[in-house]
């Protein structure tokens, strides 16, 4: 393994040989057994929910890939990250399971996406001591020091039969927007150019940049001649693999199970050179019984906690990203109302972003507590706070404004109506809002159930930011107050009512 410098730069350096005892048959179509002077580097991001999901591969199936291509020759495998959080069990654990299973599979690096900072700072930092391997982001800085976060490393520089190999990371920009981390500054991703320079002065004959989201920086990046290889994480959209004058570009959607294997000619003097590259579904891999084993482990003590049965649903619901993120949702609807019924409000608002479980349940569907785990799997706390009828209508521009790009701040309201015309301009959207079947009246206070993260600013709601929010978790969880609402009801009925709906 790579092992922490004691250096000044906080570098990585260091390779590891593996030895498995023999591939697996089903990946046949990879080029022959590598020779000392070739490399495969393995990189996927993700897969938070350790839960099986049909049609996409997991821990277990990556598990065989790395076996496999280490068996081959000389591996490297690179972790996009976006993996400790919006799991269910890591609503119980803040993603300490995904590190004990991560070390299994030993990666010489893993990139800190915005989605690993979904509990906050001193939960990453706690998650980078308990891994073997570095957190790397070149861009996430502490306030208080000026410096990359604690637990972090700006790059890493990994030796190898090739020649050194440099990574750098940058985090996605919407961070300090959508996470509430009041301590950290994100600086441009195009800055991470200035660390493969770096990386390059340090010895680096092929460096690898990886991207948390921001398209934005692509362009910038493409050219930058310190830099060989762009992978970008992105939410939506397919994975993609190209290659522009020997250097590689590449999508990976981290939200599909899915890796890319790139590999690199070299004799350990000359720059190695691009050999090849391909998109392999994870899917289609038979699973390694080892790392199986390990997740069933965890896998069993979630049944014990959460298959429990709470209630029926008597209409179908889907939970996919593109239906809570775009307009009115049958299961979004069903907890704000849960929201204002458990505070006796006059509204509710809950964002898209904080349901997860990209599912379809038919009509008849038996609800259990693990269904509303994985649905709504932050640690959440939902609040009451006063607000003013003039930001509530701001709030609700800044939710169509993200209906485009599928954000996960659009809102879904409870005892509200609201009225779009989407082809206006942003921030003049709202057509008509009405609150109890009366219209908003901008000078009025109105009670709001809220999820503290909302009250605190976050997902760029600065309007509905209340002096009773608390960065402590303060207040009823959102999964508990939706599951005790199952319970009480027994059978519940959610369905389009015209609470959303565009002109």
């Amino acid at each position: 393994m790579p092992k922490r410098g004691n250096g000044g730069m906080g570098r990585f350096s260091g390779w590891r040989a593996v030895v498995a005892a023999c591939a697996v048959a089903a990946l046949g179509a990879f080029a022959p057994a590598a020779s000392a002077a070739e490399l495969s580097i393995v990189f996927t991001s993700t897969m938070a929910d350790i839960e099986p999901v049909e049609g996409e591969g997991g821990l277990a199936n990556l598990a065989t890939l790395l076996r496999t291509k280490r068996a081959e020759g000389n591996t490297l495998f690179l972790h996009g990250g976006a993996s400790l959080t919006a799991g269910v069990l890591s609503t119980f654990d803040r993603g300490a399971h995904m590190i004990d299973l991560l070390n299994e599979l030993q990666p010489d690096m893993m990139a800190v996406t915005k989605r690993d900072l979904g509990f906050g700072k001193d939960e990453l930092t706690l998650r980078s001591y308990e891994a073997r391997f570095p957190f790397v982001s070149a861009t996430t800085i502490d306030r208080n020091t000026g410096k990359v976060m604690e637990g972090l490393e700006p790059s890493v520089l990994l030796d190898t039969p090739v020649g050194k190999i440099g990574v750098v990371s940058a985090i996605s920009p919407e961070l300090t927007v959508q996470y509430i981390v009041p301590d950290i500054e994100v600086r441009p991703p195009a800055t991470i150019a200035a660390e493969a320079r770096a990386l390059r002065a340090q010895g680096a004959e092929y460096v690898v940049a990886i991207l948390d989201n921001a398209p934005e920086a692509v362009e910038a990046l493409r050219g930058e001649p310190a830099i060989d290889a762009l992978l970008q994480l992105s939410a939506t959209g397919k994975d993609v693999l190209e290659t522009d004058k020997g250097k590689l570009f590449g999508v990976h959607v981290n939200v599909k199970g899915s890796a890319f294997v790139v590999r690199l000619d070299g004799d350990g003097k000359a720059p190695p050179a691009l050999a090849g590259a391909d998109i392999v579904p994870l899917a289609g891999l038979p699973p390694d019984p080892a790392m199986e084993k390990r997740v069933g482990v965890y896998l069993a003590r979630l049944s014990e906690l959460l298959d429990i049965n709470i209630g029926t649903t008597a209409t179908p619901l889907d939970t996919r990203r593109a239906a809570v993120r775009t307009g009115e949702n049958a299961f979004a609807s069903l907890i704000a109302d849960a929201m204002r019924g458990h505070f006796n409000t006059d509204a509710a608002f809950i964002n898209g972003g904080n349901i997860r479980g990209n599912r379809q349940y038919e009509a008849g569907t038996v609800l259990t507590r693990r269904d509303i785990q994985r649905e709504l799997p932050f640690r959440d706390t939902i609040i009451a706070v006063t607000l003013p009828g003039k930001a509530l209508r701001e709030a609700l521009e800044v939710s169509a404004a993200g209906v485009d790009n599928q954000k996960g701040s659009f809102l879904h309201p409870s005892n509200m109506a609201v009225v779009y015309d989407l082809k206006q301009p942003a921030g003049s959207r709202v057509v008509s809002v009405t609150v109890g079947g009366k219209p908003l009246d901008p000078n009025a206070s109105y009670s709001v159930a809220l999820p503290n993260y909302l009250a605190q600013g976050g997902d760029g709601y600065g309007m509905l930011k209340s002096p009773s929010a608390s960065s402590g978790a303060s207040g009823k969880l959102l999964w508990e107050i939706m599951a005790q609402h199952l319970t009480d009801r027994g059978t519940v009925s959610p369905r389009i009512d015209g609470r959303i709906t565009e002109r």
